[in-house]
Parts: C-alpha cells; structure tokens; sequence
C-alpha cells in the first residue's frame, strides 16, 4: 500500500471510529486525538461582502476583489465535533473540476491570501469532520455540496426580489428582512450584523440550519442544545439587534472597510 493510500485508510478509520494518530506536521503517529463523528447538524454561513471588511481590525489586509458581486460561503460547518482529522490531507488538484464555482462563490477577502489555502483551512477545521457522512466523504464531494447548498439557497435574488437593496441611506425593520427569508428558511436560521464607525448595523452573515442530510432544520433538541449555545460561537459580528434597523450596505471596492463613508 502506498503511503498516500495509507494516511487515506487510517483517516477514513478515524472519522468512523472516532479516533486520529496526528503529529504537529500532519502526519499520523501514537498520538490519539479523539473527536466525535456523531454530529446531526450543521451550518451553512454566507456573508455579505459588502459588510466583511467592517468588521476587521486590521484594515490594511482586506480587499474585496472586483469580481465579487453576491452573497459569498463562509463555510459549512459541523456543528460540536472537536478536532477531526490533521492526517486526511488536501490539493488543489482536488478541487479543479470545481474551481471556478469556488473563486466565485467562495473567495478569501484577505490580502495576498490564495483562495486554496482558505479552502484548505475550511477543509481542516470542518471538512473532515463533514467526511464522515459519504455524500462528503471527499474533499471535492465537501466544497460540491457546499456550493450546492448555496445555489440552492438564492439569497440575492430573494432579498432583490423582495426590492431590499443595498444602500447607505436607506435602512430595513429586522422583521421585514425575516419576512422575506422565512417563506424560504423557515425558522432555520440566523442573521448577524456588525456595527461601522457611525453606529450602524450592518448585515453581514446568515446562517442556515441544516441536518445531516442536509435538509433545513435540525432535530428540535439537537437545535436546543446546540444552536443555542454555539450560534454565535466562533463568528463574526453579533446577532441583529431586533429594536433597531438594518443597513444591506453595498460592496465598496475602493474602501471596503468604511462602505458608507
């Protein structure tokens, strides 16, 4: 057995066993890294670039390119399964057949940040633990259905169909938003906003709820003891303040951390 066959069989092992032989360069040795695979739900994060770079302190290092026009993935995540798996290793090879979807739906808004080495990260950290459910049991099967799930999951054209726009004059009720998502989401998911320099909230990411099947919703006391507790966990700004309006700032390419100034 080759040794790249080899570190493919023992992660599948660990994904379905529970356990990982891991070493800080990512190779398998005697340490046991446990993890749980027996996940039921999951997140699928989109964010607004218009609103990404408000939200980062370090204002030299973001950049939204000109290509980007829509609501973009942040990730699909797994939700309460620890660390996964170092050793079930990831190439750009990989994701070719699949590469302009990705440089379009999910780009890296950080500076000199190649857009692989963020879906490198995407696969690492939630990617293996998705693994263990056969319609992701790849890293191309992974980042296919995430890009699935976005297509499927049309949020500019809802929110333009509905005539929210964006703008920097024009604000929305929080509840008029909901109205427009919730015929699609049900009560499956959450909105988060960031507030600029002047004090405004700013949409900028909504999370779906979804099974392991990938259906929306999740088992109502799975949703209890793990959205609750984990929605906010890990991302970026807060949730949307439900007494004040909400701004769906535009994409400002020349200064994409104060939108509206």
């Amino acid at each position: 057995m080759s040794y790249d066959k080899h570190i493919l069989w023992v992660c599948t092992a660990a994904l379905v066993t529970g356990w990982v032989l891991t070493n800080d360069d990512g190779h398998c040795s005697g340490t046991v890294m446990r993890h749980s695979c027996n996940w039921t739900c999951m997140h699928l994060t989109l964010q607004w670039p218009g609103s990404f770079c408000i939200g980062i302190n370090n204002k030299t290092i973001c950049k939204i390119p000109q290509t980007v026009q829509y609501w973009t993935i942040h990730g699909l995540w797994p939700i309460r399964t620890g660390h996964c798996c170092d050793c079930w290793l990831i190439y750009h090879s990989h994701l070719e057949e699949i590469e302009p979807d990705l440089t379009k739906l999910w780009p890296s808004f950080i500076k000199g940040k190649h857009f692989f080495y963020f879906w490198k990260d995407e696969w690492v950290k939630h990617g293996t633990c998705a693994g263990c459910v056969e319609t992701m049991g790849s890293p191309l099967l992974y980042f296919q259905t995430a890009v699935k799930l976005r297509k499927l999951y049309d949020i500019d054209n809802i929110l333009e169909k509905s005539r929210i726009k964006t703008s920097c004059e024009v604000s929305y009720k929080l509840d008029d938003i909901r109205g427009v998502l919730t015929p699609l989401l049900g009560e499956n998911y959450d909105l988060q906003c960031v507030t600029d320099s002047e004090g405004r909230e700013a949409l900028i990411q909504l999370k779906i709820h979804l099974s392991r099947n990938q259906t929306l919703g999740c088992p109502k006391q799975e949703q209890e003891q793990k959205f609750d507790l984990l929605a906010w966990s890990n991302s970026t700004g807060h949730p949307c303040p439900k007494n004040s309006t909400v701004f769906y700032v535009p994409i400002n390419y020349e200064n994409p951390h104060e939108p509206c100034n």
